[in-house]
C-alpha cells in the first residue's frame, strides 16, 4: 500500500506541476510584506541587486558583507528609494562573528524570516595551484557558513513554522569544470545541504519553513571575469535577480538558470563518463576558464577581500 500511495503522489505531483507551468507566475506570488529579510554578500553583484528589487517589497532588509565601505553604499541606496535596512560588518566564515551578530540582530531588529545565502568565493585555480589555506576558505565561506548562519536563526523560524531559506548554488554544483575543483565541490556540499535541509524539516513537521536552491550559470556581475563560454553566453544579473526573487514569492525548491541546464544534468546521467567529457568539450567547458580573472573580492592566497 505504500508503494501504491508513493506512486499516486507521484503522478498527482506531475499533474500539479503541469498544471501550475501554464499558470502565469504572477497569479502565484506569496505576500512578502512582513518579511525580514537577511541577505550576505549585500555589498556586490547579485546580493545588491536582490536586496535592491526587494527594498519596497519586505518590511526590513539585514544586510551582510565584509566589505564595509561597499556595505554602506548598498545600504544608502536601500534607504534612498524608500527601503528599511541594517547594515552589519560579517566574516560569514567566522562562526562566532555569524553567532554574536546574530543575537545583535534580534534585538536591533527582531526575527530574521527569510535567509538568503548569497555569498560566495571562486578561486579559479587548477588544484596543484590551490594553496591549502584557499582551499580551507573555499568551503569555509561557500559551505561551512551556511551551517552557522542556518543555526543562527532557524530557531526563530521554528517557533513561529515560518520562514524560508535560500542558498545560491550553482550549476556548478551537478557539473565540474576546469579550474573549479573546489569551488564546484562546495557548491556540489551547498546544495545538498539544502536538500538534507529540507527532508529534516518535513519530517520533523516544520512545512511551513520553505527552502530554495538556486543552482545559477555564471552571472555578468565581475565575480568570474575573464570567463569566456563560445556557446552559453553569462546570465544577466537583472535576469538572475528577477527570477530568483520569483523562486522566493512562489516557494519554488530549485531553480536552474539558464532552462537549458536541467536537461544538462538530465543528459549527464544517462550518458558514458567519456562520451559526457566530449559534449562538455563541445559546450566550450574545457577552456572557458583559462581567461579568468576574477575580481578583488576573490580568494588570493587563500585570504577573502570581500564577499
Amino acid at each position: 500500500m505504500d508503494v501504491l500511495k508513493t506512486l499516486g503522489l507521484a503522478f498527482y505531483h506531475w499533474i500539479e506541476a503541469i498544471i501550475l507551468f501554464f499558470v502565469p507566475r504572477q497569479l502565484r506570488l506569496k505576500d512578502i510584506s512582513k518579511d525580514v529579510v537577511l541577505i550576505t554578500g549585500a555589498g556586490n553583484g547579485i546580493g545588491r541587486l536582490l536586496a535592491l528589487k526587494l527594498a519596497n517589497e519586505v518590511e526590513s532588509l539585514v544586510l551582510w558583507d565584509i566589505d564595509e565601505h561597499r556595505l554602506q553604499e548598498t545600504g544608502r541606496e536601500v534607504t534612498r528609494i524608500g527601503g528599511k535596512c541594517k547594515c552589519y560588518v560579517v566574516d560569514i566564515s567566522d562562526r562566532n562573528k555569524v553567532y554574536s551578530t546574530a543575537e545583535k540582530i534580534k534585538q536591533d531588529v527582531g526575527t530574521v524570516s527569510v535567509v538568503i545565502n548569497n555569498a560566495g568565493i571562486v578561486s579559479g585555480k587548477p588544484i596543484l595551484e590551490l594553496s591549502d589555506e584557499a582551499i580551507l576558505k573555499t568551503f569555509e565561506v561557500n559551505v561551512f557558513s551556511h551551517f552557522w548562519i542556518n543555526k543562527a536563526f532557524l530557531p526563530g523560524m521554528m517557533e513561529k513554522n515560518k520562514g524560508h531559506i535560500i542558498t545560491m548554488a550553482s550549476v556548478a554544483s551537478f557539473v565540474g569544470s576546469d579550474r573549479l575543483t573546489d569551488y564546484s565541490a562546495s557548491k556540489a556540499a551547498a546544495y545538498m545541504l539544502q536538500e538534507a535541509l529540507f527532508l529534516e524539516l518535513a519530517t520533523d513537521g516544520y512545512d511551513g519553513i520553505k527552502v530554495t536552491s538556486v543552482c545559477p550559470y555564471f552571472i555578468d556581475t565581475g565575480m568570474f571575469q575573464g570567463v569566456h563560454d563560445k556557446v552559453i553566453p553569462m546570465l544577466k544579473p537583472d535576469y538572475a535577480a528577477d527570477k530568483i526573487i520569483e523562486a522566493y514569492r512562489t516557494d519554488q525548491f530549485l531553480i536552474v538558470l539558464p532552462r537549458f541546464f536541467y536537461f544538462m544534468n538530465t543528459i549527464k546521467t544517462i550518458i558514458p563518463a567519456k562520451t559526457g567529457f566530449y559534449l562538455y568539450s563541445l559546450l566550450g567547458g574545457l577552456s572557458m576558464m583559462k581567461t579568468f580573472a576574477g575580481r578583488n573580492n576573490n580568494v588570493d592566497n587563500g585570504k577573502v577581500k570581500s564577499n
